[in-house]
């Protein structure tokens, strides 16, 4: 018996299955199409993530301190005073042998009186005209050459004596007693701790951004040796020319209200400073995001940039966007220029992303 249709069945199977993997290359393009719309972690930009305090390690220093030393060299024959003694203004430290200073003295009077004598026979004689003018002037050049004379060698006498600039503290001595020394050899180190500075350094950004609001800025202050005070500071001055290894610059400022505190600070004490930023620059405080939103680009001329992916809602596509850096805390980094509170950017997986792509705000599931 003939079948008809016994040659067709392979080819109606061919069809058949044909139709089947269309259907699934058709539904797999279609899955394919929909991943391209990817979920992406959002970081929003708002007031809470402003920030403006830097933390900078600091050194108590002395508001004035010297190094004080005669003026005249000679040996030492009183010894006042001993390290970490506490000393008034105009309080007598030490003094050398003045025996030769005062002969010196002795001899420079003797002759002014010799000369003073002099002048006043030949100043009555020329009133009469029994001497010549020429012979005044020299007795008169003569005598003033004496007295001067005299002032130096009492001067010479007065600096063989050393004695207290300001009330302060003798922070350590260089010599000891009955030495000879010669003419500004240091002989002591003084320093006025009643008034505390505190020393620090601060980068170059912020330097140059330092303004005269800085005045009325009290900044904070906590000292290592006694963590639970804190004090406050006011800005005393800061050098314009910077350090040679960290390039950074020394800044002071001034403790406030210390001697009531009971607490014996002492310069080369460790301590902290916490500077408002925006208080001293004058300007608004920046913006930080996860340094995970931040990544580095190659211009067309071949430099290098900071970027963020900025997230467009009503698109729903992000774009690139450069960004200036500050100094980094924690996990998050400074923005200083090309953000703004509400924006939002995409805060990890960056280096996957490509101008004007499709993404999603990416949620935990159930919405969490």
């Amino acid at each position: 018996m003939v079948h008809p249709f016994k040659g067709l069945k392979p080819l109606i199977i061919a069809i058949a299955t044909t139709a089947v993997l269309s259907g699934c290359s058709s539904e797999e393009s279609t899955d394919t199409k929909e991943t391209i719309i990817r979920p992406v972690k959002l970081f929003t930009v708002d007031a809470t993530n402003i920030i403006s305090i830097r933390h900078f390690p600091a050194e108590l220093k002395a508001s004035d301190e010297a190094n004080l030393a005669f003026r005249v060299g000679g040996q030492v024959t009183k010894l006042e005073v001993k390290e970490g003694q506490r000393v008034k203004r105009g309080q007598l430290l030490a003094s050398l042998d003045p025996t030769d200073y005062e002969l010196q003295v002795e001899l420079s009077e003797a002759n002014y009186k010799l000369a003073k004598a002099q002048f006043d026979r030949i100043k009555t004689m020329l009133s009469s005209n029994a001497t010549t003018q020429a012979q005044f002037d020299e007795a008169k050049a003569t005598l003033d050459q004496t007295e001067n004379a005299l002032e130096s060698a009492k001067n010479q006498l007065n600096y063989s004596v050393l004695k207290a600039p300001y009330d302060g503290v003798i922070a350590s001595l260089s010599i000891d007693n009955y030495e000879y020394v010669g003419a500004t050899q240091t002989i002591l180190h003084i320093q006025n701790i009643e008034q505390m500075d505190v020393e620090f350094q601060i980068p170059e950004r912020l330097v140059a951004n330092i303004q005269k609001v800085a005045l009325q800025y009290h900044p904070k202050v906590t000292i290592d040796a006694v963590p639970s005070e804190v004090f406050e500071g006011v800005y005393k001055e800061h050098r314009t020319t910077p350090d040679v290894t960290t390039k950074s610059y020394d800044a002071t400022i001034s403790l406030l209200d210390t001697e009531h505190t009971g607490i014996n600070l002492l310069p080369g004490m460790t301590a902290t400073v916490d500077l408002d930023i925006s208080q001293i620059s004058g300007k608004p405080t920046h913006i930080t995001v996860p340094i995970e939103a931040v990544m580095r680009r190659l211009k067309d001329n071949g430099d290098s940039e900071s970027i963020v992916w900025i997230y467009d809602t009503k698109q729903g596509t992000v774009t690139p966007r450069a960004v200036q850096l500050g100094n980094m805390t924690n996990n998050s980094i400074e923005i200083t220029d090309g953000l703004k509170p509400g924006e939002q950017v995409v805060a990890a997986g960056v280096h996957d992303l490509t101008p004007d792509l499709k993404v999603r705000p990416w949620t935990r599931e159930g919405g969490i």
